[in-house]
């Protein structure tokens, strides 16, 4: 018998598919599209997500390793899967036998690729990162041409994408990114002059999309954005973007505090008077970060319900004086909507000292998921 979760994130496959249509409504018609689903598809479940992006005419799928690729082989999806981050040599054999395409930085690794992918009898799609400006992976701009030469000569693999990554494309704008981009056009336009055979370009994320048309190329790579969350602090006013995230648990116990009486690890919270508080079973093992502690709201009777003390491992403790009727069982909103109140990935990400990305991705796997397809209103 499953024993009922401390706590569930339900997401909203509707609200996915309509982010994906508003991706669509950015860029130009011919531009493919790559909904990036690593990190479990930022913390929202990646098998449920990747076959809602392939019914909604997504060109391929990003992810971040070998074995998140190999996850979403083995629940039946085909469409191409890229690993954007260049594997580990112990995981290339199953990146061959799972067909996937692998986003290489490095002659060595390609060369690699290649031998075991003769030994296969297989042809193993690449796509040639270059670094123009993120310092992490990518060929050099200056050597980008010579070794992409080079790997021509390597047989079994296909040199099917040219890429790069932008670091501050969340900034409108910047003359960083747009240098960036000026700089891969360039080293495009080399590549082309050399006779290098390639079949697609991407460049742009969420960021890149909102802020950076001239970024969009053959293809983008929104995350973000499909989830719900803007990646610019000035968003357009349209196309309007829907939560696809809704977290919530229940209250397990409620009782009152004496004036003076203090709450939680480290005494932190002292009452200045009488106050009444409600137990969640919720903590940050569960991925509701430490650093709330104090600082965070969550809903409850669709009124806005204060931290109080140090958030546990397993329990938040926030008052409830001023809401009439609290009980045990009552639903609890940690991200999402309640009455006339709404707690965003984005209010805990600026709480909490971090980043949206960080919010969703962190919540755990204690956190039950659980799947809806709500049409629009």
């Amino acid at each position: 018998m499953k024993s009922p979760a401390p706590s569930r994130a339900i997401i909203d496959l509707s609200a996915y598919s309509r982010n994906l249509g508003a991706v669509r409504t950015m860029i130009p018609k011919e531009c493919g599209l790559m909904p990036v689903v690593k990190g479990d598809a930022y913390g929202h479940g990646a098998v449920p997500i990747a076959r809602r992006a392939v019914e909604a005419g997504a060109t391929m799928l990003g992810v971040a390793s070998v074995g998140e690729a190999v996850e979403l082989r083995e629940a039946g999806l085909t469409i191409p899967l890229l690993v954007l981050v260049q594997p580990l040599e112990d995981a290339l054999p199953a990146a061959i036998e799972y067909d996937l395409r692998l986003m290489i930085s490095d002659v060595g690794v390609a060369e690699r690729v290649g031998e075991l992918a003769r030994k296969a009898n297989r042809v193993v799609p690449i796509h040639c990162k270059i670094d123009t400006g993120m310092r992490r992976q990518g060929f050099h701009v200056d050597t980008v041409v010579s070794e992409m030469m080079h790997l021509t000569r390597i047989s079994h693999i296909d040199i099917e994408g040219v890429a790069t990554h932008f670091p501050v494309a969340d900034v409108a704008r910047d003359s960083f990114t747009a240098n960036q981009v000026k700089q891969f056009r360039h080293v495009l336009r080399q590549i082309d002059k050399e006779g290098i055979p390639y079949e697609m370009t991407h460049a742009a994320n969420s960021a890149a999309i909102v802020n950076h048309p001239a970024s969009t190329f053959d293809m983008v790579r929104p995350g973000l954005m499909t989830y719900g969350v803007w990646p610019t602090d000035s968003p357009p006013a349209v196309p309007p973007l829907h939560p696809v995230l809704r977290w919530e648990t229940q209250v397990i116990l409620v009782k009152d505090v004496a004036k003076g009486e203090s709450i939680g690890y480290g005494r932190t919270f002292a009452a200045g008077g009488a106050i009444r508080i409600a137990v969640l079973p919720v903590g940050y093992a569960d991925g509701y970060k430490h650093s709330l502690s104090n600082r965070a709201s969550v809903l409850i009777r669709g009124k806005r319900c204060a931290v109080r003390g140090r958030i546990s491992m397993d329990q938040t403790v926030v008052e409830v004086t001023h809401v009439p009727g609290v009980s045990a069982g009552d639903v609890a909103t940690l991200i999402g909507t309640d009455g006339d109140e709404t707690i965003t990935a984005e209010e805990l990400a600026e709480r909490a000292g971090t980043i949206p990305y960080e919010i969703l991705t962190g919540i755990g796997r204690r956190v039950e998921r659980v799947y809806s397809d709500t049409p629009p209103e």
